[in-house]
This record gives structure tokens, sequence and C-alpha cells, in this order.
């Protein structure tokens, strides 16, 4: 489950080709709780390609990546937010669907304490920080970067060939606040929520500069008690 963050690495990104989406939707409460809503899907024919991969290296006795960290056994998936109960991690639902030949996966889970959504082995390695400004008010920003994803060297000329590898990729990622946001980099935004979404399909571009886009929202700070995570 290491790979449920809110940005895919440059690597991750080439090695799928383009043959993934995902849409995560996290909702915040003033105590620190929450909720997410997290869906991914994968090209069912990158899913069969990858299992035969990985059933090759294992009979050659060479270790291959599989799709394992992008689990759609249903089952498995429950497996997994059970042993997270403990850290007030509490799965909701876990749904998969077939169509266009395409394999989905919807989760739906609630956290009691953002600071142990962080530390556990669902969102990746610390994808975003939470911090109080001089003025009270809350910053949530992700930590993805330019250098972060390897993209402040990469080739654009390369990049832009690549596109068409890309086709079909979209990562969307929206956040809900407790208060009103003061500020935001995202361009789809409301009073209480911002939205950034990635299309290769409608705006090759964005994928190309995905990497070198800061999300942070600023939100009011008045009455919310969320724990800071740096």
């Amino acid at each position: 489950m290491r790979k449920w963050t809110w940005v895919l690495g440059l690597s991750a990104i080439l090695a799928l080709a383009g043959c993934i989406k995902m849409e995560q939707d996290i909702t915040l409460n003033k105590d620190g709780s929450g909720n997410v809503k997290f869906m991914y899907g994968m090209a069912e024919q990158t899913i069969n390609q990858m299992k035969a991969m990985s059933q090759m290296g294992g009979e050659e006795g060479v270790e291959v990546e599989s799709d394992d960290d992008f689990e759609f056994d249903e089952q498995k998936v429950k497996d997994k937010f059970a042993e997270l109960k403990d850290q007030g991690i509490t799965l909701k639902s876990a749904t998969t669907e077939t169509k266009g030949g395409w394999k989905y996966m919807y989760i739906d889970f609630d956290f009691a304490d953002i600071a142990k959504l962080d530390s556990a082995d669902v969102m990746g390695d610390s994808p975003f920080t939470i911090t109080k400004n001089a003025e009270g008010n809350y910053v949530v920003a992700s930590k993805m970067g330019g250098d972060e994803m390897g993209m402040d060297d990469a080739d654009p000329e390369q990049m832009k060939a690549m596109m068409p590898m890309l086709a079909g990729m979209r990562m969307a990622f929206k956040i809900n606040t407790p208060t009103k946001i003061i500020s935001t980099t995202a361009p789809v935004k409301s009073d209480n929520s911002a939205e950034w979404v990635f299309d290769a399909d409608t705006d090759p571009d964005s994928i190309l500069n995905m990497g070198k886009t800061k999300m942070e929202v600023v939100f009011e700070g008045a009455g919310v008690s969320i724990p800071e995570i740096k």
C-alpha cells in the first residue's frame, strides 16, 4: 500500500506507462479526524502483463515488481485495513468494478487522527505537511516538487515524446477543509474545497508539469485543533 500517495513518482509513472487512474478525496474535521475516498484503476491488460512478469520472474528466481501496491482483491484490502483498526483507521467499504477494459478499486475509510494516518502504511511516506502559520491558520501542502520527482533534470523534448505512452493517465486530488479556505494553488476551488486534476487526455501539459506543481491550501485556524505534521 506504499503507493497510495497524493502523487506517484516519475519512475512509477514511466513504469506504468500511463495505464493508471487515481482519485483521492480527503475530508478534514476540526479535531483532526476525517475521511478518505480513494479510487484507483488500471488497464486489465497491464494487470495481466505485470502478473505474467511476476510469475516469470519467480520461476527464474528474479524479483519483479507486481501490482500488489494497487490491490484489486476486495478481501485483501479489507484484511489490510483490519490491521489498522488500533490506529483509528476504519474501513467503510472496498469494492471493485470492471468496465471498458479497466479494473477499478473504490475505497472509503475514516480516520480518528490525521497524525496516525500519516504514520500508517496507507498513504505513503508523509506525502503532505500540516503546519500553522504566523496568523494561526493551517497550511496543508504536498511535499511534491520538481527535484523530489526527478523532473528538474528531465529533458522537455524527451518528456513530450513519451506523452503517447501516458495516454489515459488521470490523477485527481481533492481536499475538503473544516473551515473557510483563505488561499490555495488549486485551479478548482470553493469555500471549503480545493482540487487538482492532471489528465493526459484533456491536458497533456498537466502531466508534464505535475511534478513541478505545489499543492497547497491555507484555511482558517479558529476553532480548529489539528496536529501538525512536518
